[in-house]
């Protein structure tokens, strides 16, 4: 039986590892997501608010995100006073 090319093998080991390396991150986030809801739940924090809270540590966490959610948001209002006649359109 032939073996695989060094390379494909380093390759192969690399992807499963980063494969592993997710699942446990997965597995991490599911616990902390539980833990952060049963609190939650515990203190009467309607769903939506919960969610909220989540959605906004989460951008706080990735700021690039929030800047690019920010520009889409403005480009869109743009885009909506280019279609509505209150803002040329260039």
């Amino acid at each position: 039986m032939a073996t695989a090319h060094p390379r494909t093998e380093a390759e192969s080991k690399t992807g499963e590892r980063e494969a592993s390396d997710k699942i446990q991150l997965a597995s991490r986030l599911d616990r902390h997501l539980a833990q952060a809801a049963k609190l939650a739940s515990e203190y009467g924090v309607p769903p939506d608010a919960f969610a909220a809270a989540a959605w906004h540590a989460y951008l706080h966490a990735s700021p690039a995100l929030a800047e690019h959610i920010e520009r889409l948001q403005f480009m869109a209002g743009i885009e909506e006073l280019r279609n509505t006649g209150r803002l040329a359109k260039a």
